[in-house]
Formats: C-alpha cells, structure tokens, sequence
C-alpha cells in the first residue's frame, strides 16, 4: 500500500490530504512539524511527502534537505502561498520533485500523485457479461474516469482465457451468465491468477448469490444496476488496496 506523508502545521492541509487519498487506499500519515516529519520518514517510508515551505521550527527547506539524505527516491512536493521563482529554484536546488501552491484543489493533488509516483503502473481491468450493451457502457466509463486499460469479455469461457494471462488488476464479473457461470470463472481464477481481483455483480438481488461470490474468492459484490460512480469509487478503492490506483 502506497504510504503518503503530508507535513503543514495548518491541520486543516493535513485533512484535505488525508480525504483526498485514503478513500482509495493510499495510507496518508500526518505531521505538524519538522522533527515529526523527519521521524515519520525514517520509520514509515513514505512514498510522497507534501511539505510546506513555511513551518514553525524546522522550515520546509530543512526538512526537504535531510529528506533526501535519508532518501533521495522520496517524492518530495512542496507546498507554499510564495507562487515565486526564487521560492521554487531555491526547493529545486535542494531536490523538490514539485510544487503546489495554496490554495489548491483535491484534482491537484491527484494530478501530482499521478505525475511523481513512478511505480504505478496503469491498471488493467477485465469486464465480463454477456450483455454487450453493459459491457461496453462499463469500459467507456472506466476508462474515461479510471485511468485504465480494459478488456472484454462475454462469456465465462472468454474470460478465463484471458485470466489466464494473469495480466489483470480487476475483473468485474457478472455472476449469472449461460454456459460457465461467475462462480465457477472465481473459482477456477484463483488456481492460475490469485492476484487478480474480482468484483462480482448480478441483477439478482440475493444474498445467497453473493455470500456464494465472496466465499469462492470474490473481492467484493455489486448488485445490478450498479451506478457508474458507485462502481468507479469500488473500482478505485480496490486498486488502491492494491497500491494500483492511478488518478486520472
């Protein structure tokens, strides 16, 4: 799980932090001071810091300096009301990854963390029924608001074949469809793609049909209609357990 570290003496940056990435999965620790800061990063391991510039004690540009000599791959973003080249080349000088500047909006930062964190790789999902019209209404809008790649399926047969690949993040699974049903894609999943998260929905609205999906490996269910932001936000909170979230 990707670790984010967000360091003002405001409380109140802290918090906008800390609701901007935890719902996704991100684990976002706190500090409202430099020697704080300091001890956080040596312990925890962050991959981000959001630091501002101006701080009680240590200043952000000290705090920035020893955060590079105890890890120079941290990302490092500053944050700062001083929108001047002075303040910015002076950060740059001593290893700042990027700025933002107060005040600032959730998308900024989520922009940010898609920028700095290298690691990330862009998600693959599989989406799987044998509605085409709810196959390809789910994959135009996860991939207008997920930042991913998709694939389709439309039946379970297709959908193993290409789980067998063991190339996707996610797949959203309907349960009841002709021939190889949901459950037995999940369980059959799990022998040669574990990693591969399924989310399971079904028009049928019963919790036989879901205990079923979750107890042979099912990540989480949805029962249809699932409306696209609820299914975006499970999507995005899933990859992020993951450490795969990726704003777009």
């Amino acid at each position: 799980m990707i670790k984010i570290l967000a360091v003002d003496d405001e409380p109140g940056i802290c918090n906008v932090l800390k609701r901007t990435f935890e719902p996704t999965g991100f684990t976002v620790l706190t500090a409202v001071n430099g020697k704080d800061a300091l001890s956080l990063v040596n312990k925890e391991k962050p991959k981000i810091v959001f630091l501002d510039v101006k701080m009680l004690g240590m200043s952000g540009f000290e705090v920035l300096k020893e955060i590079k000599l105890i890890d120079k791959n941290i990302k490092v973003i500053m944050i700062t009301v001083m929108d001047d080249e002075a303040t910015k080349e002076e950060a740059r000088r001593l290893g700042a990854d990027d700025f933002v500047i107060k005040p600032f909006v959730s998308s900024q930062l989520e922009e940010i963390v898609t920028r700095e964190i290298g690691e990330l790789t862009k998600p693959k999902i599989l989406i799987v029924d044998d509605e085409p019209n709810i196959v390809e209404t789910f994959a135009d809008y996860l991939s207008r608001n997920v930042n991913c790649d998709v694939e389709l399926a439309y039946s379970g047969k297709d959908a193993l074949e290409k789980l067998k690949s063991g190339a996707f993040d996610v797949a959203l699974l309907d349960i009841m469809m002709p021939g190889l049903s949901g459950i037995d894609v999940i369980k059959e999943a799990q022998k040669f793609s574990p990693q591969t998260k399924i989310l399971a929905i079904s028009g049928y609205d019963s919790l036989d049909i879901a205990d079923k999906a979750l107890k042979a490996g099912a990540a989480d269910f949805l029962h249809k209609p699932v409306p696209p932001k609820a299914l975006t936000y499970k999507i995005k909170q899933i990859l992020g357990e993951m450490g795969k979230y990726s704003p777009k």
